[in-house]
């Protein structure tokens, strides 16, 4: 049989308009973190009316996770399409279709992508094409407050595939690493009582000064990552976006906030980026004599090697999509490849519709790309796990 072939005529029958209205039926669900229940139960009974053997995980309640099955002849290995259901919890654009774009918040970043993951499964089943491995869809919610523990425990229990596409991201080229992303707080306490500058003591902890020092730290610090450079992803960062202190002119400040990010290379851990900022913080303490505190979070780098399985079946499908190459390269960008990759000890990589507008006010996604990407996973999905004769 040629697979090739086989999943060519499969793609022509990819139907633009139920990609169009599915991606508005999801994006007219307000999901905000924590928040996705509805939309969860909604894209489950889209994938059970598509064939697929499905099953709602509760384990959070207000954020059940999608787990969809299209069982193969058990000859082969399992792929995972997989996506997160919720969105920022901002305001975005009145959800229609207009101009060859799919307007709504939640439309680019990420419901249109699991509409495509929705279709390539539906088109795969109805065909009646006898996979020879299986195919795993998931969709998770809580991805947006960046704490990820929906996909985190559907990992533990074993809920993964042996590769995995994250249909996030664009389709211009295919990211094989990726920085690791650090959110950081330096929270500096100053003197407790607010008094009055005139009779505050000489010499007494400054929470704004002692900032201000931290930030020449900070500044100094990212000067020298600059020169940090990797394949695929440029110079490592510290990005400082948010500056806060005192409440009074003329009170000394009781406190002072710093937060921001720290942007790391693949093959460093998030507990060397926390004993880095930790340094940093004892020595603004000794300098001011103001108390500091570090908080920490993120998730690491990763890279995958190019000549993985999976990548060569991509960067293939790709190109018998679109007529065009997959260029290989790195992204600074941090969604759930590196889960897949640390945790479940799989590899993964991105491929989706587009990334251009998530997160705006003026979000959007190109039905083109949709479609597109729909195609690519049906190509994928036959060329990494196989057909059964």
């Amino acid at each position: 049989m040629n697979t090739e072939r086989l999943a060519a005529t499969l793609a022509e029958q990819v139907d633009p308009q139920r990609i169009t209205q599915l991606t508005l039926d999801m994006v007219r669900i307000p999901s905000p973190p924590g928040e996705e229940r509805a939309v969860s139960e909604l894209y489950a009974d889209v994938l059970r009316d598509a064939g697929l053997e499905v099953e709602l995980d509760y384990e959070f309640p207000s954020s059940p996770s999608v787990v969809a099955w299209l069982r193969g002849s058990g000859r082969g290995p399992t792929l995972q399409l997989d996506g997160h259901t919720d969105t920022v919890d901002l305001p975005g654009p009145e959800p229609r279709f207009e101009n060859g774009f799919i307007h709504g918040r939640g439309s680019e970043d990420m419901k249109a992508s699991l509409a495509a993951m929705a279709e390539a499964a539906r088109i795969v089943r109805a065909a009646g094409v006898q996979l020879k491995g299986d195919l795993l869809l998931t969709a998770h919610g809580r991805h947006e407050s960046a704490t990820n523990e929906t996909l985190i425990s559907l990992i533990e229990k074993g809920v993964h595939g042996d590769a995995v596409i994250v249909t996030e991201l664009g389709g211009k080229d295919l990211p094989v690493t990726g920085m690791g992303l650090a959110f950081w707080e330096l929270r500096i306490a100053g003197d407790d009582e607010g008094i009055h500058e005139t009779v505050a003591k000489a010499g007494a902890p400054h929470a704004v000064m002692a900032g201000y020092r931290a930030v020449q730290l900070l500044q100094e610090k990212a000067a020298e990552l600059a020169d940090i450079r990797h394949l695929y992803l440029g110079a490592e960062s510290i990005f400082i976006g948010r500056f806060q202190g005192g409440d009074y002119f003329n009170r000394m400040p009781a406190s002072c906030v710093i937060a921001g990010t720290r942007r790391f290379g693949p093959g460093c851990s998030l507990d060397a980026i926390r004993e880095e900022f930790e340094r940093l913080a004892a020595r603004v303490k000794m300098e001011s004599g103001a108390n500091v505190e570090v908080w920490l979070d993120g998730i690491e780098g990763y890279s995958v090697d190019e000549n993985e399985r999976l990548a060569k079946a991509l960067r293939r499908s790709h190109q018998q999509v679109t007529g065009k190459e997959l260029p290989l390269a790195g992204t600074r960008a941090a969604a759930n490849v590196p889960h897949f990759v640390h945790l479940a000890h799989v590899p993964a990589l991105y491929y989706g519709a587009s990334y251009l507008t998530a997160h705006s006010e003026l979000e959007r996604v190109e039905l083109a790309q949709v479609v597109r990407a729909a195609k690519v996973y049906i190509h994928a999905i036959l060329a990494y796990l196989g057909v059964a004769e």
